[in-house]
């Protein structure tokens, strides 16, 4: 099988690596002082000195060098530390010129002076013995780790590439805190950043023009990029306590070069272009995207000058969070509070302006006009500096009244990156002609595209499902047709313009907030939304009702009270001056309620709840959260009130973030504005009106989608779907032992579920809910019999439709109750051999039963020291080099052995972890058994006084000391008294210490 795999994914990899510029060395022939080394010292000294030519380095400081590396600590603050050192230096003082410099580990600007070593099969001796597929070497250090699984078996799947490497964190500690990218190859090939504390990290997917993914990832590997990510897209990241890494996506790596290109051959004298357009769609990191590229701007041009520039408080605040929470070296960042404070920011240093990273609203750009004409004028360099980069965002809002003129005035001279999910294009507010290129000769429209089936086809968003309540409507047809042809007051930034609109505009607009204020209209809708809601996605998912105004929203929490307990909602609105009595009467309540008279804060800590806790589950609002409100148990929108264009777009995005409960995001529309839903969008391009009415489908189409799922399903097991039978299961187990069709019976499976909660109320189902039962239960009985994960326990909770038709209608729950229950331990097991299951049915069930077992109890010594045998018995009835009866045979010693050393454990009144010592000392038959006991209780007190240290398996120090004492124990006491040969002892000492270092 390793021949296999390594010829079919491992070596093929190799040759795509070494065709972009890879050396090839193989592991044994690397430089290595011994197989705990984590770095090619002699390669590093080597580069470092050569990279650095300038620093008059001597020995001395190499050995500061290779201190500060080493000496880290492999936690949190370590990992932080090492990634700080690969951007920007390590910091030390020089023995010569006695000053402190960083020392750069790789050549940044210049790729080729870098040594890019690929090696396979490399053996670490950290905790445990491991051996890495592929590891990548820059400059003598592991930066990649990719691990190949062959896509062609049915043992393995990208997953099992996956929790390899997060194993293989906690296995090599002093390894993987160089290490910062891991790569799973198998049926797929993602990316995830190493971060050994997390169980679970995102994981992306690279593409590249016409590449196949599986090829893509060595574009991404190319040495060039690979430094470009690892010093602009690879950052460290710590928002309320937890830690993380974040990395850029292919979509963010390609705007960003494009922004940075245009900036350089702008300064260059290549272009005369000084500004673009960047479209990508809702949910896909646009704020990152924009923080990436002035981060690789900043150290390109030498301290520059950048403004991230919004229009609206929750963005500048999503900014702020995301800046503060980055570790940007020594970036100084200032958010801007106040007209005043942009004036210090424009006027420091004699009018040349600070540097740095600037955080405004577009309204701070308000300054009067007789400090912009008069002193900015006349002393203000600022205005004819070039090195100035300004990033906007959502600029399909703001960028077209006076405040943007005033801004573009002061900064004339400046760069200008617009960034939007949904640009416009009215006559006179154009998104494509103020940030693009459009003449005669040229059509630029944007810089860089990403559009929502992109999205979708990466799993970044999912699509968007509407209902539309015909029953529920109140608006008639011509009404909305109206106000589809009108201007939209909420596209408008300067009050100065709305005053300008038509006067009876203006009253019919009103007459339709009326009807949408109604409290008879918000009694219908309430009853229908409390219905829809606790049927479809309570306890699931969470919602947003999206009404008309302030007023509305106060109204809908007071009558949906009624229908849903008062917890269950809660209003999310701005408090002003202005508000109407029922407005203020609410907001009185709401100060009562919460002990608290900042509203802000009120809402800033419900929103809180909203993301965290149980309850609330429905957000009432009006303008609040419709843009740039990000949470992915978002699941349903309640739309009351009229949208349309971008502000319909970027409301009903709000529901499109993966989420495990959801394979779509449902709006329910109550004023029928999907009814015209071309119309609503006639502000976009033909072919982008076509692309996206293909992604957001109605109701219809998302039934179709589930037939398809289903008719894919029923083509894979054909005549035995619906027969509940147990011959009919047994045979459809046999069917997915293929690794191919196991991959697509799971994937199916688990889309078809997504849609069934989606669409479990539509009438048409019962004509399909005999497959769908039958399915279910395949899907149990597979989890039960084949591959338990642990996981799967957690996600099922999510699923309260498929849930009922599991415990409550007949053929599944009577199917169910015969295959056992889903929580798998020692009981279950007996459950399985008393059952009425045929003798391979139980042994299979008992064999895969005893590997989830081991799995939830590797820390066990009992468990740990016959999982290896479960692996090996599985491994080889997979692949059919077993009898039946052999099987069984060796599962009885197994569960023998279990048994006798449980009790044998309760019984010797040793701990755990001194009942794995003698475990392991049992396996020396020189040593006497009767002196097992008493050589545990010595050796555990040789040892004991380090153990009440916190944190002590992850201090090197202390892992030394620890080996060190168990290393005399065993030489002096015990070798000598039981004449262990060289190989024992060595083994022995071995075993003992990475038991002890693993132990939690």
């Amino acid at each position: 099988m390793l021949n296999l795999e390594k010829r079919l994914v491992e070596e093929w990899a190799i040759e795509r690596l070494v065709e972009r510029g890879w050396k090839y060395i193989e592991a044994d022939k690397l430089n290595r002082s011994d197989l705990e080394e984590p770095l090619l010292i002699d390669i590093l000294k080597q580069k470092i000195l050569e990279i650095n030519k300038e620093s008059n380095l001597t020995e001395t400081d190499l050995k500061k060098i290779l201190n500060e590396l080493e000496l880290v600590y492999s936690d949190q603050n370590g990992h932080r530390t090492i990634l700080r050192y690969f951007k920007y230096g390590v910091p030390i003082k020089t023995e010569k010129d006695r000053i402190s410099q960083h020392i750069y580990l790789f050549d940044y600007n210049h790729p080729q002076n870098n040594e890019f070593i690929v090696t396979n099969q490399f053996k670490f001796f950290g905790k445990e013995k491991i051996k890495l597929d592929i590891i990548l070497f820059v400059n003598g250090i592991p930066l990649v780790n990719i691990e190949c699984k062959n896509p062609y078996t049915d043992k393995y799947d990208y997953f099992d590439a996956y929790r390899q490497i997060k194993r293989y964190e906690k296995e090599a500690p002093e390894l993987y805190k160089y290490i910062q990218i891991g790569i799973g190859f198998a049926e797929v090939v993602k990316y995830f950043p190493i971060v050994p504390w997390l169980d679970d990290v995102k994981q992306e997917i690279w593409r590249w023009e016409d590449y196949k993914d599986d090829e893509a990832i060595f574009e991404m590997l190319r040495p060039e990029i690979l430094l470009d990510v690892l010093k602009n897209f690879l950052f460290f990241r710590e928002f309320r306590g937890q830690m993380t890494k974040v990395i850029g996506r292919y979509m963010q790596y390609r705007a960003v070069n494009k922004i940075y290109q245009r900036v350089m051959d702008n300064l260059s004298g290549k272009t005369y272009k000084n500004k673009g357009l960047i479209w990508h769609w809702q949910g896909t990191g646009k704020t990152l995207t924009m923080i990436f590229a002035a981060h690789k701007l900043y150290n390109a041009l030498g301290k520059p000058t950048i403004f991230f520039i919004v229009d609206r408080r929750d963005l500048e605040k999503q900014f702020d969070d995301e800046l503060n929470a980055l570790d940007l070296g020594n970036i100084e960042y200032e958010k801007i509070g106040s007209i005043n404070s942009l004036r210090e920011v424009l006027c420091h240093d004699e009018y040349r302006g600070k540097r740095g990273f600037f955080l405004t609203l577009i309204h701070k750009f308000n300054l009067d006009e007789e400090f912009i004409l008069g002193e900015l004028e006349q002393k203000g360099e600022i205005k004819s500096r070039k090195d100035i980069i300004c990033f906007l965002d959502e600029v399909h809002r703001s960028q077209y009244g006076k405040l943007a003129m005033k801004m573009n005035n002061i900064l004339r001279n400046a760069f200008f990156f617009g960034f939007t999910g949904t640009p416009i294009s009215y006559a006179d507010r154009n998104t494509y002609k103020k940030f693009g290129y459009i003449y005669e000769d040229e059509k630029e429209f944007y810089l860089d595209k990403y559009f929502i089936d992109e999205a979708e086809r990466d799993g970044f968003v999912v699509p968007i499902v509407y209902e539309l309540k015909k029953e529920k409507i109140r608006l008639k047809d011509d009404d909305l047709e109206w106000y589809l042809e009108q201007i939209d007051i909420e596209d408008i930034a300067d009050e100065a313009e709305v005053s300008l609109l038509d006067q009876k505009v203006r009253e019919r607009l009103n007459e339709i907030k009326v009807i949408l204020e109604n409290p008879k209209e918000i009694e219908m809708v309430c009853q229908d939304i409390a219905k829809h809601y606790t049927e479809n996605f309570d306890g699931r998912l969470k919602g947003l009702i999206v009404t008309g105004s302030r007023t509305a929203c106060v109204r809908y929490k007071e009558i949906l009270d009624k229908y849903l307990p008062s917890e269950y909602s809660e209003v999310v609105i701005t408090f002003t001056q202005d508000n109407n009595e029922e407005v203020q009467a609410y907001k009185k309540k709401l100060i009562e309620r919460y002990q608290m008279n900042d509203t802000n804060k009120i809402i800033e800590q419900i929103v809180e709840k909203y993301r965290k806790e149980e309850n609330p589950k429905l957000l009432i609002v009006t303008d609040m959260l419709i843009t740039g409100f990000d949470e992915p148990k978002l699941g349903v929108i309640y739309l009351h009130k009229l949208l349309k264009n971008h502000r319909l777009l970027q409301t009903i995005a709000r529901v499109n973030r993966p989420h495990v409960a959801k394979s779509a995001g449902l709006i329910v529309d109550y004023v029928g504005i999907f009814k015209f839903l071309e119309k609503a969008l006639k502000v976009y391009l033909d072919e982008e009106i076509k692309i996206i009415k293909k992604e957001i489908k109605n109701k219809d189409q998302a039934f179709d989608d589930f037939l398809k799922n289903l008719n894919e399903l029923k083509n894979i097991f054909g005549d035995i779907v619906g027969n509940f039978e147990r011959s009919s299961f047994d045979k459809a187990i046999e069917i997915v032992k293929n690794a191919e069709t196991e991959l697509k019976f799971v994937s199916l499976y688990k889309t078809l579920r997504s849609w069934y909660e989606i669409l479990s109320t539509d009438e048409r189902m019962l004509n399909y809910l005999k497959d769908y039962k039958w399915f279910t239960a395949l899907y149990q009985y597979y989890k039960k019999l084949k591959r338990p994960e642990i996981d799967e326990a957690k996600l099922e909770k999510y699923f309260k439709r498929t849930l009922s038709i599991i415990y409550e209608l007949t053929e599944v729950s009577e199917f169910v109750r015969k295959t056992g229950p889903a929580l798998i331990d020692l009981n279950y097991i007996k459950q399985i051999k008393n059952s009425d299951l045929t003798e391979e049915q139980k042994v299979v069930g008992v064999l895969y039963a005893l590997k989830h077992i081991c799995y939830l109890k590797e820390k066990n010594p009992i468990y740990k020291t016959i999982a290896e045998k479960v692996r090996e018995l599985i491994e080889k009835w997979e692949k059919d080099l077993i009898d039946l009866n052999i099987i069984q045979f060796e599962i009885e010693g197994i569960l023998n052995y279990i048994e006798e050393k449980e009790h044998e454990k309760e019984a010797s009144g040793l701990n755990e972890l001194e009942f794995g010592f003698k475990l392991i000392l049992e396996k020396y038959p020189q040593i006497e058994r009767n002196d097992i006991y008493n050589v545990v209780k010595e050796m555990f007190n040789k040892i004991k006084s380090y153990l009440t240290i916190p944190n002590w398996n992850k201090n090197p120090h202390l892992l030394k000391a620890i080996e060190s004492d168990i290393r005399k124990f065993l030489a002096f006491q015990i070798r000598p008294k039981y004449r262990l040969t060289k190989d024992d002892y060595e083994r022995l000492h071995k075993e003992i210490t990475d038991f002890l270092i693993n132990y939690e």
